[in-house]
């Protein structure tokens, strides 16, 4: 590595820099810790000189820490939400692979067996630990809150420097100095950064240093690196495996942020002593952020023809594309009503991006993304390189919204579809590599290889996800024309997810007769088809999915709110009688109970003998929900423990739910039934009539 040049804000008297060496090969050559050095600067001067730094920390972190989405304007002040936080068990080293490896499951599957508790925004301010990590998938608001944290840390007196990874990817060596004061509020006098840079020496349990990004880094922590003095000009990694160690600042508080993968393979000794993994928003807060881009009446139309978007709010990305998709639908596809609907508007919407600048047609480009989607999801892989990229034909730096070329030091870019850097790409989402993958499976292969696809190989759990697509495209063709090989493969696919759905029912009542306890593989694997079924919405395969389905059916625990909808579609087609529904335990919330509830209030009377909605999430508006039931459910209705308070905490009926309680009789005293309601094992309401 050649050795940097002098530059034209540096003082070569400066003693400070004249005792800093080139280090060029960092691996081999060990540097003493030296104590830091003294400045000459009066008292005055230091604490002008802080003030002023306090001031250009708390302007960049203004600047930068404005929520906005692409194609929307906020009609309002935007509310401060944050993900849900849980603190997780990480370096038992099989979180994810060094690959990270494809898994068709999001990031609360991922982290669901390591969660230690469940803790606040506050909890990160009280923070006790010297270096922490927050881990997530893209477009789940890590950015959003290290900017926010790194605001109330300085509201509390705190020095915060907030640098992002993808800003700080310098090839030449550099001092600590130059890294986060030079190089992050450039254009000051020598004296300053001497003066402040000093006084962060000397305090540093008042500093909080936050890393943003940690997998956008252009180079590798995963090798040791020597322990140097503050002084010393060295690579970035050298200076930010040093951080990682608190050989520098060993009282501040170091806060880095990465996907999972990034953190998980850093050396022992620069490990962070806690980690923490975001999760999705909470159903209000997905709510008030959806309100400061759109209105109520968005919200509600959506709720009342696709709520399993609502869902997909809580994350922060689908959030932004579920409000730009409604606000500027595509002609060509209609209202972005599912999953399926929703990536093919986004990827019309593409087509208008001023960022685009790929030399071909859009739809060129989008061919090239299918192929590359579906050799990595093929191939168990969520990393695309650079070489395939190259031999596609694509050039990251032409094609902004679809690929962002991220590690160009002091470069703005607009992130949008993917993440990466100049060795290896993102998909922003491991929902567009799903989409496109199944893309390519119903445009792209031949009608040959689309059979034995679909009979060796699509219905395996690796394709859970893409398998939705696939249906969702294939099937929710509605007025199209539908010819040649498309309605080929059609055919092919509806003939094998019917026997799938047989096969499946089949073992799934074979394992009730068997086991005292159901299957939960088999449960998992029935409600997978039906979400399938939901995505495409032919009504034929619905019916023949609603003819097998069991008797005795209990929803898997919890319930994933994606699957809610797919078997909502089946259970209007049933006729049926239905001896158990058990909705025990699913975990569902406010709005995907009622919309539960919106399809079985419809069947005839006395369809289902017994339910049971026990150790649910539901609010006291749900209460008209339940009553919808009453003329449904023949024998029991079990609700245990089903209510919570606005804290989340359980509401008993032998002390709470008075009101709810005394409409539920009203509603039982109107109705000519036998029914029993067990609100709990000592209190049981029945008709007074």
């Amino acid at each position: 590595m050649a050795e940097q040049s002098t530059s034209s804000n540096v003082n070569i008297t400066d003693p400070v820099f004249n005792q800093s060496p080139v280090i060029k090969d960092a691996e081999n050559v060990t540097i003493n810790y030296t104590q830091p050095t003294s400045a000459s600067s009066s008292d005055e001067d230091k604490w002008n000189s802080m003030i002023k730094l306090r001031k250009l920390c708390i302007s960049y972190l203004e600047k930068e820490g404005k929520l906005r989405l692409q194609g929307v304007s906020a009609k309002e002040e935007i509310p401060v939400v944050h993900p849900i936080i849980h603190q997780i068990t990480y370096y038992d080293r099989d979180t994810v692979t060094v690959d990270e490896r494809y898994e068709p499951e999001g990031q609360n599957e991922l982290f669901k067996k390591k969660i230690k508790k469940e803790v606040c925004f506050q909890d990160l301010l009280d923070q006790k630990s010297k270096f922490i990590s927050i881990v997530a998938s893209a477009g789940s608001g890590k950015t959003v809150l290290s900017l926010r944290l790194a605001k109330a840390f300085s509201l509390l007196q705190r020095l915060c420097i907030h640098l992002k990874f993808m800003d700080a990817n310098y090839e030449e060596p550099l001092t600590l100095r130059q890294f986060l004061l030079e190089n992050m509020f450039p254009g000051h006098s020598e004296e300053f950064y001497i003066t402040c840079f000093y006084w962060m020496q000397k305090n540093t349990d008042k500093i909080v240093l936050i890393l943003d990004g940690l997998d956008q880094a252009q180079y590798s922590l995963e090798k040791i690196s020597p322990k140097i003095n503050y002084n010393a000009c060295v690579p970035v990694k050298d200076l930010v495996f040093n951080l990682c160690r608190k050989h520098f600042f060993p009282n501040s508080l170091l806060i880095i942020t990465s996907r999972p993968h990034a953190v998980l393979y850093l050396p022992e000794l620069a490990r962070p002593q806690v980690t923490y993994a975001l999760g999705d928003l909470s159903v209000f807060n997905s709510h008030e952020l959806f309100l400061a881009f759109a209105d109520e009446d968005l919200w509600s139309k959506i709720k009342k023809s696709s709520s399993q978007m609502l869902s997909m709010c809580r994350n922060p990305l689908m959030l932004q594309m579920i409000i730009s998709s409604n606000i500027h639908p595509s002609e060509d596809i209609g209202d972005a009503s599912t999953p399926t609907r929703l990536f093919a508007t986004v990827m019309e919407n593409l087509k208008g991006s001023r960022n685009i600048r790929f030399p071909k047609t859009m739809d060129d480009l989008v061919l090239k993304l299918q192929v590359l989607a579906f050799t990595a999801t093929n191939n168990h892989k969520v990393i695309i390189t650079d070489k395939q990229l190259k031999d596609a034909d694509i050039d990251p730096t032409t094609v902004h919204d679809i690929i962002v070329q991220l590690h160009a030091p002091k470069r703005s870019v607009n992130c949008n579809l993917f993440e990466g850097s100049t060795t290896k790409f993102y998909f922003c989402h491991q929902t567009f590599q799903e989409h496109l993958t199944a893309s390519y499976v119903v445009y792209g292969m031949p009608v040959e290889e689309f059979q034995a696809f679909v009979e060796t190989s699509l219905f395996q759990e690796h394709w859970t996800v893409v398998r939705r697509f696939v249906c969702g495209l294939l099937f929710d063709l509605e007025s199209k024309a539908v010819s040649g090989d498309l309605l080929q493969k059609k055919e092919i696919l509806k003939k094998y997810l019917t026997q799938q759905l047989e096969i499946i029912s089949e073992k799934y009542l074979k394992s009730r007769q068997k086991y005292s306890d159901v299957d939960e593989a088999l449960k998992g694997r029935l409600f997978d088809l039906y979400a399938c079924v939901g995505e495409g919405k032919d009504s034929s395969i619905a019916t023949k999915a609603a003819e097998h389905l069991p008797r005795k059916l209990y929803l898997p625990r919890p319930m994933n709110s994606n699957l809610v909808p797919g078997f909502l579609y089946v259970m209007k087609h049933v006729t049926k009688q239905l001896d158990v529904l058990s909705l025990a335990v699913c975990r569902l919330d406010a709005n995907s109970f009622h919309e539960v509830a919106s399809v079985i209030k419809e069947m005839k009377p006395e369809q289902i003998g017994k339910m049971n909605i026990n150790y649910n999430k539901l609010q006291p508006s749900n209460i008209d929900d339940v009553i919808g039931l009453l003329r449904v459910v023949r024998d029991e209705l079990w609700m245990l423990n089903c209510f919570i308070d606005d804290d989340g905490r359980i509401r008993i009926w032998r002390v709470a739910k008075q009101d709810e309680r005394k409409k539920l009789q009203a509603a039982l005293n109107k109705i000519q039934t036998g029914l029993e309601v067990v609100l709990d094992f000592d209190i049981t309401l029945r008709s007074q009539k």
